[in-house]
């Protein structure tokens, strides 16, 4: 496989290249450039209107861009930070004398008034009107109707703007969650899961990112499965879910001859086969999705030692090899 640099298309026509900050004229390109270059600039307009109307109702001041791209900031900064409550984060004295206080009043140049303001007031999607999803705005569609907007315009500011690597990486991410819990949940987080086998408890959103730079491409929204049956195409309806999935995570550079690399959730024959039609190769770890995987053929092989292995090939009828199977011992067989 011939190694791909990744790069991005900047908002004024320049490009961000692999390992080079460059930015002309003895300018480096800081790291608000980055950002803003893989931001969908048209919904910094459309949170602005939107945010705003609110703001108009309650008779406060509007907002602007500027004021926006500070919220995002702020947030940003938050995250290194622990605290119990958001008031933590605006305190000028330390909790420990081993620790700096927050401050970020000044830090930030934002109050905690105007931060809690704009956070009560923020929109980043248009809200359904009329439908099944009008109808009821403690339902499923209804919420996820609050981000679909912007989910949409990041996937396709990346896919416009952004080359990656030749190495797609497919995987799903937990936004963790404290608050609210539960198929009832009807304020605070969209769609909470409990799932044993991750750390945290919250939303799910599978994604694909670019293995060399590690910026994410493209989001995919998990939904409850009646809402993800409800959304199948005519092509979908006969492959597996994880296959579905990553047709729509990695379809946008199909036949670009990347390596789709994802973990046991997406990873079958099937998975591999239908990536290999879209002109992309496939490198998936099997844990559960055995059908049509060697299963009898594994189960003969002797592994004697930690890290022993062998691996299987299936030959399609030109001759070339088409599928492999590897098998190794960590403490056990996999």
């Amino acid at each position: 496989m011939l190694r791909m640099a990744w790069s991005v298309r900047t908002p004024g026509g320049g490009v961000i290249t692999e390992g080079s900050d460059y930015a002309g004229f003895g300018r480096t390109r800081a790291p608000i450039d980055s950002f803003l270059s893989v931001f969908p600039q048209k919904q910094w307009s459309l949170i602005t209107e939107l945010t705003s109307a609110k703001l108009q109702l309650r008779r406060l001041p509007l907002t602007s861009p500027g004021e926006f791209l500070q919220l995002f900031g702020v947030l940003s900064l938050a995250t290194r930070f622990e605290f119990g409550s958001r008031a933590e984060l605006w305190a000028t004295e330390p909790r420990s004398k081993h620790m700096p206080a927050p401050a970020f009043g000044s830090r930030t140049g934002m109050p905690r008034h105007s931060f809690d303001v704009l956070w009560s007031a923020l929109t980043f999607s248009r809200q359904p009107r009329g439908g099944p999803a009008a109808d009821d705005p403690s339902g499923e569609r209804y919420r996820w109707g609050l981000v679909n907007d912007f989910v949409t315009a990041i996937n396709l500011h990346r896919e416009e703007h952004v080359t990656p690597g030749e190495n797609l990486c497919v995987d799903e991410s937990i936004l963790k969650w404290y608050g609210l819990g539960g198929h009832w949940i009807e304020v605070g987080l969209l769609m909470y899961m409990a799932i044993h086998c991750k750390p945290e408890n919250g939303c799910k959103i599978q994604n694909a990112a670019c293995g060399r730079s590690g910026m994410m491409l493209r989001l995919h929204l998990v939904t409850t499965a009646a809402d993800q049956r409800s959304s199948l195409s005519a092509a979908e309806a006969d492959l597996l879910h994880g296959s579905v999935v990553l047709n729509r995570l990695s379809g946008a550079w199909a036949g670009s001859n990347r390596i789709v690399c994802a973990e046991s959730y997406f990873a079958s024959v099937q998975a591999a086969e239908h990536v290999g039609e879209m002109g992309l190769s496939f490198i998936g770890v099997f844990k559960t999705a055995h059908r049509r995987f060697p299963q009898a053929a594994r189960a003969a092989r002797q592994l004697d030692a930690r890290a022993d292995w062998v691996s299987m090939v299936h030959v399609g009828p030109s001759g070339t090899p088409e599928l492999m199977a590897v098998l190794w011992a960590d403490r056990d067989r996999r």
